[in-house]
């Protein structure tokens, strides 16, 4: 028999995270995620968390998309350098979801992504322990996408109760393994 799964959330109804969602935050920039159909099920997935968090947020699945998802305006997140452009006119922030491999393939299925400005994020300690990151600077796509709208739009105190959430939402997967499965040494901020 298949497992309850809530469908806000899209998670297993027993880790559900819809009672830990702050209202949706209001930003000026849409945030579209472009997930990698293997990322969906995943239980250390965030891109919930973001898509019901924000107002303007949004999740396509695949591995190809038309170029037309991209609006007026759209830049994307993802390290590197890319096309210049002027960053205070990016109206549309353009995210991708998977491991570093499934975000390469998604890179060089949709060539159409390589003509955006690029919107790179400095290096900076992540607060999602659940993962071990290969290098400095790898963050969950919640943590790319709310500290790039901070950057864009300003204001980074608004994110306050989304991060929170997903403090909360770490705290709770990191308290369902057993303690040999939890890495270690934990940041801090764990």
């Amino acid at each position: 028999m298949a497992r309850a799964v809530c469908p806000r959330c899209e998670r297993p109804a027993r880790t559900c995270l819809c009672a830990d969602l702050p209202p949706p935050v209001a930003t000026a920039t849409e945030l579209l995620v472009l997930q990698h159909p293997a990322e969906a099920g995943h239980a250390k997935n965030t891109v919930p968390l973001l898509t019901l968090g924000l107002q303007r947020a949004r999740c396509l699945r695949g591995e190809v998309f038309p170029a037309a998802v991209a609006s007026p305006g759209a830049a994307l997140l993802y390290p590197g350098e890319g096309p210049g452009g002027d960053l205070g006119a990016v109206r549309q922030l353009i995210l991708l979801d998977g491991s570093w491999r499934q975000s390469r393939r998604l890179l060089s299925g949709n060539p159409w992504l390589l003509a955006l400005p690029r919107v790179s994020l400095p290096v900076q300690p992540s607060r999602y322990c659940m993962r071990r990151a290969h290098r400095p600077g790898e963050l969950s796509t919640l943590e790319a996408g709310l500290l790039a709208l901070a950057s864009l739009e300003g204001q980074p105190e608004r994110f306050a109760p989304l991060w929170a959430a997903f403090d909360r939402f770490v705290a709770r997967e990191l308290a369902r393994r057993p303690q040999a499965q939890v890495q270690a040494p934990l940041p801090q901020t764990c």
